[in-house]
């Protein structure tokens, strides 16, 4: 079992599961409308970009990743805050970002460990319609499925893996 990156991040009795490269993409490839939410730490934007562009997945950019993203050329199907996009998940009426219904699957990338975490425990416990994925390098308890605790260098490998994937 792996423990929470922050020791103080108490999940209660239900655990998310560690992933894969390879659950994390058949997570991926079996959602009908997956929504990316990227956060502000920007360290695997271009990979994020690419996984998004190569599914056809649509782009929240929180915080200001939304002017980097213009900056590479890209624009953000919506620009939201990590709250905003938290209140409309949980939502099941929300018809999501494309106006296609809501998302089955939110996936979180180089968003701040401590911000994420209230968003996966708020989405637990009142989003049970919306599965989670966080790609965040330190273990997150209140996702579905989350990454093991990895350095900067086996974080990359394990993308690099769940992008030949799917």
């Amino acid at each position: 079992m792996t423990r929470a990156y922050q020791c103080a991040n108490v999940p209660g009795p239900h655990l998310g599961k560690v992933g894969t490269p390879a659950t994390v993409a058949a997570a991926i490839k079996r959602a009908k409308r997956p929504v990316l939410i990227v956060g502000s730490e920007l360290t695997h934007l271009d990979w994020a970009l690419a996984l998004a562009e190569g599914q056809g997945i649509p782009v929240v950019a929180t915080a200001h990743v939304a002017g980097v993203m213009i900056e590479k050329g890209v624009n953000p199907d919506r620009v939201l805050g990590v709250i905003e996009i938290t209140n409309l998940l949980k939502s099941p009426e929300w018809k999501g970002i494309r106006g296609e219904g809501q998302h089955d699957l939110a996936i979180f990338v180089d968003v701040l460990y401590y911000m994420e975490a209230q968003m996966l425990s708020t989405l637990k416990h009142f989003a049970p319609h919306i599965k989670t994925i966080s790609l965040t390098r330190g273990h997150q308890p209140n996702a579905n499925l989350s990454l093991p605790n990895l350095s900067e260098k086996k974080m990359g490998e394990f993308l690099a893996e769940v992008m030949e994937a799917v």
